[in-house]
């Protein structure tokens, strides 16, 4: 009996010691959760901005002033530039743009006290903005400059409507008289829409029209150059000089050359998604609108409808761009990870948490068979969400 137990003890000791090997040998392997992103994208370098544009042109000789800010909407039939005779002493109309711009500040201050309704943190960012500027004019050692906006500074601390309306009245005044005295030979240029404002002219605004574009190529937007010309204060101007532009920010297009791997995803219709590398603008959607016929080298246009306004894209008329066509978010885990409940096409895998595993419902939304793995994420249903695991059980070697 007592040899019987002795056996008893020694298998049973070599059973443990086989299960240990054996689990040392081929342990259960995990995989950390990884949140990714893929996107299939094509990347266009020199794209175009295309918008509807009304280019305006000197009408006799002079020297431009603009009353419109760059990139300030501006409202239909309203004064947007003007031409003054060429004899005018330029110093008047620096002085005419000081008084504009206090003007402008102080008429919204005057408005309402919504400026300090909005909490001090508003206000703070005014002065804040203004001080910088206020530098930034000492450097050029601007002295009119700088006293102006010590004295936005000052009226922003106040904090006072009885005060703006005060200084607006004194300063509409003063703008009065100026104006009176050199608007003899003045021209106003007045806006035919509404739209932003923009100095700069690039020859290209009649060409880069909507309507046109399905008259190219490929080889002709690639062959476009631009003339730009900024018509800043005081620039002196002849008859049929373009002077300044209105743009409608209503609707906008990106157009852009496609290599013949990506054709097939260019399709009218297609909803796309926008991003413009290097600029503040984040990413944009749009819809594609026009596809070109491929060209001999197998390369298409594309035209990319945008219905809302981006700020920063309207300061340029070319810019590298990036067009998504399609994007996969979720977690990657390796593909063999993924199982599948028996008979029922529903997947799931056995995340874990600590020491102790989970099943959790996943929805596979893209995998790349190739380099084994996939994007999934948690069921709307699901018990256990994968944001909840560590890792996900892979498998055993």
């Amino acid at each position: 009996m007592k040899k019987f137990f002795i056996i008893v003890i020694a298998v049973t000791l070599c059973a443990i010691i086989g299960y240990g090997i054996a689990y040392f040998v081929s342990p259960v392997r995990t995989a950390g959760l990884e949140e990714f992103t893929y996107e299939i994208a094509t990347k266009c370098d020199g794209a175009y901005i295309v918008r509807e544009e009304s280019v305006y042109y000197a009408t006799s000789p002079g020297t431009v002033y603009n009353i419109a800010d760059e990139g300030e909407r501006v409202a239909n039939n309203t004064a947007i530039s003007a031409i003054y005779a060429s004899n005018i002493d330029t110093s008047h109309l620096s002085e005419l743009r000081t008084l504009d711009k206090r003007i402008k500040l102080l008429s919204g201050l005057s408005a309402g006290r919504e400026t300090y309704e909005t909490g001090e943190a508003s206000v703070e960012n005014e002065i804040s903005s203004r001080m910088g500027s206020v530098i930034d004019a000492s450097k050029s050692n601007s002295v009119e400059t700088v006293r102006s906006y010590r004295e936005d500074i000052n009226a922003y601390r106040k904090g006072s409507d009885e005060n703006a309306v005060s200084a607006l009245s004194v300063l509409e005044a003063e703008r009065g008289l100026l104006e009176a005295k050199i608007s003899s030979g003045k021209r106003d240029i007045l806006s035919n829409r509404s739209g932003i404002f923009s100095s700069y002219v690039d020859g290209l605004e009649s060409v880069l029209a909507p309507e046109r574009i399905a008259d190219y190529n490929p080889q002709y937007i690639r062959s476009l150059t631009l003339n730009e010309i900024n018509r800043d204060e005081n620039a002196a101007v002849v008859v049929g000089d373009p002077v300044c532009k209105v743009m409608n920010n209503h609707e906008w297009y990106v157009l852009g050359v496609v290599n013949k791997d990506k054709t097939s995803l260019c399709t009218e219709g297609t909803p796309v998604t926008l991003r413009f590398p290097g600029t503040a603008a984040s990413d944009t959607k749009g819809t594609i609108t026009f596809v070109s016929p491929a060209d001999e080298n197998g390369e298409s246009m594309f035209l990319v409808k945008i219905p809302t306004y981006v700020e920063s894209a309207f300061s340029y008329r070319q810019l590298d761009a990036e067009i998504i066509f399609k994007s996969y978010s979720g977690y990657k885990v390796p593909t063999y990870a993924i199982r599948t409940d028996a008979g029922i096409s529903k997947y799931y895998v056995n995340g874990m948490k600590g020491s102790e595993s989970y099943k959790c419902d996943v929805e596979v939304v893209y995998t790349d068979a190739e380099q084994e793995y996939s994007i999934i994420r948690s069921v709307d249903t699901a018990e256990n969400k994968l944001g909840s695991m560590d890792r996900v059980i892979v498998g055993e070697k």
